[in-house]
């Protein structure tokens, strides 16, 4: 797995002819971070790694952009969903797969009226990651 080292300038792109797949990953149980870094892994996949709501949202500012987001809701310092709206809020469109393992009725509702998003409920199921991952890059293209 491409893992990004995080240095504190912006990120940038040596070879535009090389484009990369950038991933932002955020959950702070370490086996389920490990477990969706591992579905993202690809040749041509840089994948940066995140353990609360707010890395995440410090993440997205300083190293952005991304090609895709993928959030628990239920972490450390600030929710998933609340990085998402921010997101929205600064007109990025990125899409994003959030997961949780929260038993709220309302949580699908929030993660459609995010936009360009999906909601999965853990346990993961590796084949539905993939394609709710599929279906959202395929979307931008």
């Amino acid at each position: 797995m491409s893992t990004v080292e995080v240095s504190e300038g912006p990120s940038s792109r040596k070879d535009p002819k090389a484009a990369r797949f950038r991933v932002a990953v955020a959950d702070d149980d370490r086996e389920t971070l490990d477990l969706l870094c591992l579905i993202l892994d690809a040749p041509d996949t840089d994948i940066l790694q995140a353990s609360t709501g707010a890395e995440l949202a410090v993440r997205l500012t300083k190293h952005g952009p991304f090609d895709l987001v993928v959030t628990d809701i239920d972490m450390p310092w600030m929710e998933g969903l609340d990085v998402v709206k921010a997101l929205r809020a600064a007109q990025m469109d990125v899409p994003v797969v959030v997961v949780s393992g929260l038993a709220r009725p309302e949580i699908p509702e929030l993660v459609k009226a995010l936009g360009n998003a999906l909601f999965l409920q853990k346990p993961i199921v590796v084949a539905e990651f993939r394609r709710a991952v599929a279906r959202l890059v395929a979307a931008r293209v």
